[in-house]
């Protein structure tokens, strides 16, 4: 179960990076100023997923000896 769990993990780091290139892609570029912001709440919301998602595994799996 572990195995399967850290490509969760992988996938939410995943949509982290995406997420955070284009709200920055966004801001950089100028215009736009509301999607922009929407991205880096969307980055926030999606950094405290990934944040429960791993402290989840690691108390779940921190014994399961690999």
């Amino acid at each position: 179960m572990g195995d399967n769990f850290i490509y969760v993990v992988y996938v939410a780091m995943a949509l982290l990076i995406i997420v955070l290139s284009v709200g920055l892609w966004t801001m950089l570029r100028g215009g736009q100023k509301v999607k922009s912001q929407n991205m880096m709440r969307w980055r926030v919301g999606v950094q405290a997923m990934l944040l429960v998602i791993v402290i989840v595994f690691v108390v779940f799996f921190k014994n399961s000896g690999a």
